[in-house]
């Protein structure tokens, strides 16, 4: 594939994607991902570079031409705090974002012949560190509450991944975008168990916020197909809904 097939691919990829309401894209080169911050810190055996479904008992390595990463955006709204609930072992909108990775699968082999893997949430299950390949693929940078911050929707976005066969021409990362500068940081004042108390995000604290909030799983007004009321956990986004960007930055 020439230089400006892989442009015209990746263009016409990353406009099927956005096709779908409430969703970004970008493309980052795997082996860009694989070489970013996280994979630096995580000791290997964390995550792996195959699919694994832990309850089958199933192993299969990533295809081993696929060397593109389309990173999937979704807005998930303060005023649509449903998507984020945990129910029946996923959220809504972690849903939506597997139907669109199956329909860009799909869609791709059809147009151009290119196989396509949806990947896992879990790095641990042959999934990728996300916030790292959206670095990459320009869809936002890293704030000072740990979380993408996206040009339109600031950390309220959640992602997901499909790897692509080829070297498709990557869209990002992004430049001259730092939203936390001016800011008084409310998002830190915000954490429940004081999770930046050093300065630097602590994730032991965050997930004992995370066991609290499974600890505290309710009825929210969900029902199964039979009228069962069903338990959903509302997982902490204090420091994300505190997140003033974006505004006018005399307002930060």
């Amino acid at each position: 594939m020439g230089m400006e097939s892989e442009s015209s691919t990746a263009s016409q990829i990353l406009a099927y994607a956005e096709s779908f309401p409430e969703v970004r894209a970008g493309v980052a080169r795997l082996e860009d991902v694989l070489g970013a911050p996280s994979y630096q810190v995580v000791p290997e055996e964390e995550w792996i570079t195959a699919l694994s479904s832990f309850h089958q008992g199933k192993v299969s390595e990533w295809p081993p031409e696929g060397r593109s990463v389309l990173v999937l955006g979704l807005h998930h709204p303060r005023e649509d705090p449903r998507l984020d609930w945990w129910i029946q072992g996923n959220t809504p909108g972690n849903r939506r974002l597997m139907e669109i990775s199956e329909s860009l699968r799909q869609w791709v082999r059809e147009q151009y012949g290119l196989g396509a893997q949806p990947l896992p949430y879990y790095v641990e299950w042959g999934g990728l560190f996300l916030k790292d390949a959206a670095v990459l693929a320009g869809l936002g940078v890293i704030g000072h509450n740990n979380l993408l911050l996206h040009p339109e929707w600031g950390p309220r976005i959640r992602l997901r991944a499909v790897l692509l066969e080829g070297d498709l021409e990557p869209t990002g990362p992004m430049e001259g975008f730092f939203p936390c500068n001016f800011c008084s940081e409310p998002c830190r004042k915000a954490c429940p168990r004081d999770a930046f108390h050093s300065g630097a995000y602590d994730q032991p604290s965050c997930i004992a916020q995370m066991e609290a909030d499974m600890a505290d799983k309710a009825p929210l007004g969900e029902t199964d197909e039979g009228g069962n009321a069903l338990p959903a956990i509302r997982y902490c986004r204090a420091c994300e809904l505190a997140c003033p960007f974006p505004a006018p930055l005399d307002t930060l």
